[in-house]
């Protein structure tokens, strides 16, 4: 539980006194899509600092870090045969920086291993045609292991096409590295189309040309602290990636993220009154091109991870209802205690201890830091419109940014200001039996 005066302090602020969402509106409107290295991740860093420092943060700093820096070029990419049209289409993160390709294509269903097994060598020199998804009862697929799947089996290409209707091809990073075959997002009309060519017999023959850059950059995370008044060198940290997709204003995902751990941050710094330990706000580069902002801070401050007494990561995070604690099998008090006190603005008893990836809580994760997100839902349109154009400033709630900030405040203080710190690191043991319990190691491979 948080002391009664403080809760009413942290609700004041986040409900009467809100400031990260009009924050989140210039950004979206000012800087728009945001790739870290580039200019626009400069300008977006430089709005991360000004709002840290505004809200009152002591020390903030910028951490940089070099980035691979992917832009994207044109594409083109047409089906020949057997009828003729141009794909709505968009390359993936990482995908190579010129391809000139006519190949047949294969549908591969939800491009999962299985798939791969049953199709055996007729995959070979194809352009895989996936949807996003898995089978009933599967470990969800992440682009990196269904690029995998299809790089094993010889294919010369990968189209995912989206699971959002409206013409929505969906980006995101498919390769740690610049990719070897060419791998985009597609819409959904154009998959099913092409699904169902396939299934009447077809043998569909697309052409594809592509042009796109990579170089080498600088990002910087972005860090701000507020120090503890008894134990200054453990901490209590919060963060979200800044990053986002150069195609849209990167609002939900993850603008949202970054405003969710500002509107925290100003919160806890109006207060007055210091927890014991050191509470930290972080807003990471390079999120979307493999976790690179949050790999680098756990690499340059591996000396400091025993005395990390909690992460919280907000990544597209939503109205929250409950918490998530990867690991972490048995619920602490302190999250029955804090669900509780924070049931009038929508926490239940929610709670998830089955580890994931994808987000910046997985670098800490694998080192053992204890790790808390906030189980939430997105409402409305913002999850239709994932790394797409659509991803826009009007698709988020500002009551559930508040309401995230509000649950997230609480928790950063209960947990810095406790006696005895709720969770521990984890071992090296429990870490590899979370990682095989998890269904987790296939994915990880994927990654290196």
């Amino acid at each position: 539980m948080v002391p009664q005066e403080i809760s009413d302090r942290i609700l004041a602020e986040c409900f009467n006194r809100p400031k990260a969402y009009k924050e989140l509106q210039w950004l979206c409107d000012n800087v728009g899509g945001r790739t870290s290295g580039a200019e626009s991740g400069d300008r977006a860093e430089d709005w991360g600092r000004r709002c840290f420092t505004e809200v009152g943060l002591e020390n903030v700093r910028y951490e940089e870090l070099q980035v691979t820096v992917w832009q994207r070029g044109s594409l083109e990419v047409l089906v020949t045969e057997p009828a003729s049209w141009a794909l709505t289409a968009m390359a993936h993160g990482n995908a190579p920086s010129e391809v000139d390709l006519s190949a047949e294509v294969i549908d591969a269903g939800h491009a999962e291993a299985c798939d791969f097994e049953r199709l055996g060598h007729a995959v070979q020199g194809k352009v895989v045609l996936c949807d996003e998804g898995v089978a009933p009862g599967k470990r969800a697929l992440h682009r990196t292991e269904k690029l995998k799947f299809a790089l094993e089996a010889g294919a010369s290409g990968l189209m995912i096409y989206s699971s959002a209707s409206g013409g929505l091809p969906r980006t995101g990073v498919c390769y740690y590295g610049e990719a070897p075959i060419p791998s985009m997002g597609i819409s959904q009309e154009d998959g099913e189309r092409l699904k169902r060519l396939i299934n009447a017999g077809g043998i569909p023959k697309v052409r594809i040309s592509m042009r796109n850059t990579n170089s080498i950059g600088v990002g910087r995370n972005v860090i701000g602290d507020i120090v503890g008044s008894e134990l200054p060198d453990e901490v209590v940290m919060a963060g979200g990636h800044l990053d986002s997709w150069d195609i849209s204003q990167g609002a939900t995902d993850n603008g949202l993220g970054s405003a969710i751990v500002l509107e925290m941050a100003h919160a806890l710094a109006a207060l007055g009154r210091r927890p014991k330990r050191t509470l930290r706000f972080a807003m990471w580069a390079a999120e979307e091109v493999g976790l690179c902002g949050s790999h680098a801070y756990v690499r340059d401050h591996a000396d400091e991870l025993d005395r990390m007494r909690g992460l919280l990561n907000f990544d597209m995070t939503g109205d929250p209802y409950g918490f998530w604690v990867p690991g972490r099998r048995s619920k602490h008090s302190v999250f029955e205690g804090l669900a509780n006190q924070l049931a009038g603005i929508g926490m239940k008893q929610d709670y998830d201890h089955k580890a994931g990836l994808h987000s910046d809580h997985q670098p800490f994760m694998l080192a053992g830091v204890p790790v808390i997100s906030l189980m939430a839902k997105i409402e409305g349109q913002g999850a239709h419109y994932y790394h797409s154009v659509g991803d826009t400033f009007e698709k988020v709630s500002q009551p559930a940014l508040c309401r995230a900030a509000a649950v997230g405040a609480h928790t950063m203080w209960a947990i810095a200001d406790a006696d005895v710190p709720p969770l521990t690191r984890l071992t090296p043991g429990e870490i590899e039996k979370m990682i095989d319990d998890d269904d987790l190691r296939e994915a990880l491979t994927a990654e290196q």
